[in-house]
């Protein structure tokens, strides 16, 4: 599935001992507008409870962990920024996990067939079908 220009957020590394993180409270929802400096959320390392600053802006599209989501490794996807607010609903069912894996939609391959058609029909230029068959 193709979605809208967005940022992935990953878990941070708070502490120089961190491996993983628990999300205590998120302090941002989905449609919040952030700005650099803004907490998204509280995060829980292995040390003491440290905000999750924002260094973008945009709006918060996703949040990929529940409140209170134990043991988030360090780089896992926590969240999805937009920068036009209309790009919200595109990350509704948003899934971190399908979307690093290879989308299958019904509407990109209904297409995608038909363009494989016209590209696929006999063109003059014969020799580059017979230096390929060789």
């Amino acid at each position: 599935m193709d979605y809208p220009d967005h940022i992935k957020l990953e878990m941070p590394n708070l502490s120089p001992t961190m491996e993983k993180g628990n999300i205590q409270k998120w302090l941002k929802q989905v449609g919040d507008e952030v700005n650099p400096g803004d907490v998204l959320a509280a995060i829980e390392t292995d040390k003491a409870t440290v905000d999750f600053e924002m260094q973008e802006e945009g709006f918060v599209a996703a949040l990929c962990y529940p409140e209170g989501a134990k043991d988030v490794e360090l780089g896992k996807v926590v969240a999805i920024l937009v920068e036009n607010k209309e790009d919200i609903a595109a990350f509704k069912d948003y899934d971190p996990e399908a979307a690093s894996a290879p989308a299958t939609s019904t509407q990109a391959s209904s297409t995608s067939s038909q363009e494989t058609q016209q590209v696929s029909n006999p063109s003059s230029s014969s020799q580059t079908s017979s230096a390929s068959a060789s």
